[in-house]
């Protein structure tokens, strides 16, 4: 009898635990962060990181599966250079797919895309000529949340939109 109940106690035990959801239906999250690496067929521009945050929220969960958000990001970039400056700004919508078909234990494991709109300017300090450019934005991204608690973690994001590495603090409510 009490390894019947011991065994009933570890099953629910571990099933509970293995599809822990660390973002689920109705959850908010924001990340703030800065971006490292992006891709440019101009390679003299300086390495200050770009500026990024993306806002989502939990929508339609999948049981056993996962869940899927919905929501926004911007991102900016500026870049000094011998003769003006770059800037490139992107605002998009984000759908997110959140794994939890297997325990992650305090990480959240998951996948996007953006699409969006992104503009591109170039000033040239000698006023010779200006350029603005708006280009349609598509991004794949995969990423992961490392949740201390309920409210504050850490996120990663791998990508091509404003950089290909993305990281920073993330804020549930």
């Amino acid at each position: 009898m009490i390894k019947k109940l011991f065994l009933a106690v570890a099953v629910v035990f571990f099933t509970s635990s293995m599809f822990s959801q660390n973002f689920a239906k109705g959850d908010k999250a924001l990340n703030v962060g800065i971006g490292l690496g992006w891709s440019s067929y101009v390679t003299s521009l300086s390495p200050i990181p770009s500026f990024n945050a993306s806002f989502e929220a939990g929508i339609v969960d999948i049981p056993n599966v996962g869940v899927i958000g919905v929501g926004g990001f911007g991102g900016f970039r500026f870049s000094p250079y011998t003769g003006g400056v770059y800037t490139n700004t992107i605002v998009a919508a984000r759908g997110v797919f959140h794994f939890q078909f297997f325990d992650t234990g305090d990480f959240d494991l998951y996948a996007g895309v953006h699409t969006g709109i992104g503009f591109t300017s170039w000033n040239y300090t000698d006023n010779f000529y200006d350029s603005t450019n708006s280009y349609f934005v598509d991004d794949v991204f995969a990423g992961a949340r490392w949740m201390k608690n309920n409210k504050f973690g850490f996120f990663a994001e791998l990508g091509y939109g404003i950089s290909y590495l993305k990281a920073g603090a993330v804020f549930k409510f």
